[in-house]
């Protein structure tokens, strides 16, 4: 039996002193963050701003199996702080609609959730609906599900799925979201903020209102309860966390949606991973300190463009193939050079302090960023 059918539907309880744990290491982890921000000059706090939003953006729809191009997604994003004819173009409308949706919680996190702001959330992350292979055919951007049959989530064989979750009814559903937009808007504003997003999110991925688009509009609202609760915009990314633990997301979920309405666990789960992307982001804060450091102490170093070309790739965040390091055989590729090129540029680069061997042997020889 599935929390909807139960006679108490939709009154949640949990562990209030375990919320309130989380919730107050959530705020001290929150101001940790504040105090990092304010000994950072303007430029690198405003850029590790745009990494986390860039995370943010990029994750939510990684666990949904949805790979976006990180350069369209920190144009879409840095496109927002810019003026007019600065703007850059942005060809990928998927990266562009989710970027838009951080962007929107960011900006307007203090306003009452509506119909209409998720509806244009639901538009947003789905701006092919139909033609895309994540949604069917019949999938209607910006509405409430009206198909009778079942809204299931399934794995495995056509023939023979494994049914994990179904959702209530298509007919149910408005109704079902207006009780829930009024708990968000007004009675659960008492509750510690940590379960009030942790349950935001189940109860709304429980009912599943929309076709498709559900998880990423899901994970928006429980943004914005964390920066409600916070009270200042998101300085964190939630879903790269959630990503990293795609299984065990789904598993609490999945528990959580079943039989009885005492989620402590999820709220337990939820609020430490609230906790784990707060602290996160400070690290995300140190690097960007580091690495313009970094940059600072080649301005005296003798390199040349091919060089410069990798340093840039192995600071970015766009780059998964160099997680263990430079080699000659990945610089060839990078820079379109001979192997006694490569060979010879690296060698340099560790001569000058800039990298340093983690693996010494022959063609074998891998190099990592001395930051």
């Amino acid at each position: 039996m599935y929390t909807w059918e139960l006679k108490d539907w939709p009154h949640f309880r949990f562990d209030h002193a375990a919320a309130e744990y989380w919730t107050q290491k959530s705020l001290a982890a929150s101001q940790r963050i504040l105090g990092a921000m304010a000994v950072v000059p303007e430029d690198l706090g405003s850029e590790a701003r745009l990494d986390l939003l860039v995370s943010a953006a990029i994750e939510t729809s990684a666990i949904e199996g949805e790979a976006l191009n990180r350069e369209d997604v920190r144009s879409s994003i840095k496109n927002h702080f810019l003026k007019p004819d600065e703007k850059v173009a942005v060809h990928d409308p998927v990266a562009a609609g989710i970027s838009a949706v951080i962007l929107e919680v960011m900006d307007l996190y203090g306003e009452v959730l509506t119909e209409q702001r998720l509806h244009h959330w639901n538009k947003l992350v789905l701006p092919e609906a139909g033609s895309s292979p994540f949604s069917d055919a019949r999938t209607v951007a910006g509405q409430w599900r009206t198909h009778s049959d079942a809204m299931q989530i399934v794995s495995g064989p056509v023939h023979n799925p494994t049914v994990h979750f179904e959702a209530p009814p298509s007919e149910r559903v408005p109704a079902e979201m207006r009780v829930f937009l009024d708990w968000f808007n007004n009675d659960s504003l008492e509750l510690p903020g940590v379960a009030r997003a942790a349950i935001a999110h189940l109860w709304f991925e429980t009912i599943h209102p929309y076709e498709d688009g559900n998880g990423r509009v899901g994970r928006a609202i429980a943004d914005v309860a964390v920066s409600q609760m916070l009270e200042q915009p998101l300085m964190m990314s939630l879903a790269t966390v959630l990503s990293k633990q795609r299984k065990a997301y789904y598993q609490q979920l999945n528990s959580a949606s079943k039989e009885m309405l005492d989620i402590t666990p999820w709220v337990n789960w939820f609020g430490e991973r609230v906790v784990e992307a707060l602290d996160g982001s400070i690290q995300v804060i140190q690097y960007v300190v580091k690495k313009a450091r970094f940059w600072d102490s080649l301005n005296n170093r003798d390199l040349n463009d091919r060089q410069l070309k990798l340093i840039r790739k192995m600071l970015g965040h766009d780059a998964p193939g160099f997680e263990d390091g430079i080699n000659a055989k990945k610089y060839q590729n990078l820079t379109r050079c001979s192997k006694a090129t490569a060979t010879r540029d690296l060698q340099n680069l560790v001569a000058q302090g800039v990298l340093a061997p983690i693996q010494s042997k022959g063609r074998y020889a891998r190099y990592q960023l001395t930051l």
